[in-house]
């Protein structure tokens, strides 16, 4: 069988997209939790109400926590961004039928389909997560040696794990969640 191929340019877009990623896939539990907290501060200052020093202190508290609730994954890819000192980095996927690997221009690492333990789909992105901090991001314009349905394809065979899109606030439900739970090889 012919290999697929693919890459990625890493530049402060795809970075960005990259960690925001990762957290909503790994850590939206724990960003639904703080949001909830800063929900009920909301709402407890609003109750005990605004003509109170005790109201006023917990909106505030509330409207200043609110803003950090995506703050974790912004400063790692800023930190990530800064590292780069302006430069980009190509990443060269090859996958073939029982490995892939990945190659810059100074080093090159070849994994198995096993290791993968989360796959996400975006329209133009797509994600291969080895663990809960980090993916294997792939531009899908670049993709190579097939059609990208036939890629995915490939990919959902060899890993053994279904395609899952990425968490939202606004689209989270039971069902999605169990999805998700199936489709998430845990680690051993």
């Amino acid at each position: 069988m012919n290999a697929y191929r693919a890459s990625i340019t890493y530049n402060p877009y795809t970075l960005r997209r990259l960690n925001t990623i990762i957290s909503n896939t790994f850590r939206s539990g724990l960003k639904a939790m703080y949001l909830a907290i800063c929900v009920g501060l909301l709402f407890a200052g609003a109750k005990i109400g605004l003509a109170t020093p005790k109201g006023v202190a917990l909106i505030c508290i509330a409207c200043f926590l609110l803003p950090s609730v995506r703050m974790i994954d912004k400063n790692r890819a800023e930190q990530q961004i800064k590292q780069m000192n302006g430069k980009t980095l190509n990443v060269f996927y090859t996958f073939e039928d029982e490995q892939f690997t990945c190659a810059t221009t100074g080093e090159r690492n070849t994994f198995t389909y096993d290791s993968i333990v989360r796959m996400v789909a975006q329209s133009d992105f797509l994600y291969l997560f080895p663990n809960a901090t980090q993916a294997y991001m792939i531009d899908t314009s670049t993709v190579e040696g097939g059609d990208l349905d036939a890629f995915k394809a490939f990919l959902v065979e060899r890993v053994g794990l279904e395609w899952t899109l990425p968490n939202s606030f606004l689209t989270l439900n039971l069902k999605r969640i169990l999805f998700n739970k199936k489709n998430t090889r845990l680690p051993k």
